[in-house]
């Protein structure tokens, strides 16, 4: 017998990723999707008259959020706004999914944490490479010991940016690093765990009159492995590439996966030698969303992306942002 599909509801629409998590609540057989709340008139205005937008049914955040048939509730507004209205999706009995990052304010995410864990809810972040194929081989390799121990991580997530997108970027700490370094930063916690000192430069190279930083890079140290993620706005060239002492793998494009795989011993189905692994296309949104479901069913934390870690990744980020983080 099929499972009943849960109610879904959002709350902003300022994230880019909003309408790309209202897709995927429709094309998933978990999820119903009941209304849309806008809480900044202006950009509520917008929206409506938005194709993006069309057929939506729009409610306050109250009416959303009091709603009984709302189980979940994606957060989709700016990043700076978006932890007070995760609080309150989640002190009204909703899981709740963050989409990244999730704020500055750590000692406010931590109570978002614990009150959602009172709650016996769960929380997800928003973060797009947790489900990407090549990602998932990479985690594989290392936990195997595929590569042997793994000595040196070199990411590049570059972002071309709009003026409009400068001046939101702007606001944040970090610039470059805080909106989008984070998608990085991540997988290295998954693979790495906390690193032990994170190490940011972040400088302001375009010549533009304002005073983001778009030419950014953070070093990573942890036990054994050394991590570099760089940022800048001159194209958008992403890979994520590790090397260990007994092989490599290389991800390029990886929104696109292209996968290098090199070993100097077999495993598994592969040969030693070097591999140009197929991976398949990297499907966003949509697995996140199924797993979630899963896991509210089946009445435990998303897998491998426990609080703990996402409160990891969140001191991780914010620390290569040169923001200083005081744990409660």
């Amino acid at each position: 017998m099929a499972e009943e599909p849960f109610g879904a509801g959002i709350i902003g629409t300022a994230h880019s990723h909003a309408v790309g998590h209202m897709t995927a609540i429709h094309e998933s057989n978990n999820y119903r999707f009941v209304a849309a709340a806008e809480p900044n008139p202006v950009l509520l205005e917008r929206a409506r008259r938005s194709g993006r937008w069309e057929g939506v049914t729009w409610m306050s955040v109250d009416e959303l959020l009091a709603h009984p048939g709302i189980r979940m509730v994606c957060i989709e507004t700016d990043p700076l706004e978006s932890l007070e209205w995760a609080l309150r999706s989640i002190e009204a009995g909703k899981h709740t999914k963050i989409d990244k990052p999730p704020g500055v304010d750590y000692s406010l995410l931590e109570k978002v944490f614990d009150e959602a864990e009172r709650r016996h809810l769960l929380i997800q972040m928003g973060y797009v490479y947790r489900y990407n194929p090549a990602f998932r081989l990479a985690h594989r390799a290392i936990r195997e010991g595929w590569l042997g121990p793994v000595r040196s991580v070199i990411c590049q997530m570059n972002d071309r940016l709009s003026p409009a997108g400068r001046r939101r970027l702007d606001g944040y700490p970090g610039g470059q690093m805080f909106e989008i370094c984070c998608h990085m930063i991540d997988p290295l916690v998954w693979f790495f765990g906390e690193p032990v000192r994170v190490s940011p430069t972040l400088r302001h190279s375009d010549p533009v009159d304002d005073e983001l930083e778009d030419d950014v890079m953070a070093t990573f140290e942890f036990d054994l492995e050394l991590a570099i993620v760089k940022s800048n706005t001159r194209n958008g060239e992403r890979y994520f590439y590790i090397f260990g002492q007994e092989g490599s793998i290389q991800i390029d494009s990886p929104d696109r996966p292209e996968v290098r795989l090199a070993l100097s011993k077999p495993h598994g189905r592969y040969a030693a030698g070097v591999h140009n692994v197929s991976v398949g296309l990297s499907r966003r949104y949509l697995p996140d969303m199924d797993d979630l479901a899963v896991a509210i069913r089946e009445r435990r934390h998303v897998r491998y992306f426990t609080p703990e870690h996402d409160l990891a990744v969140q001191r991780t980020l914010l620390r290569a942002c040169g923001v200083e983080v005081e744990e409660t």
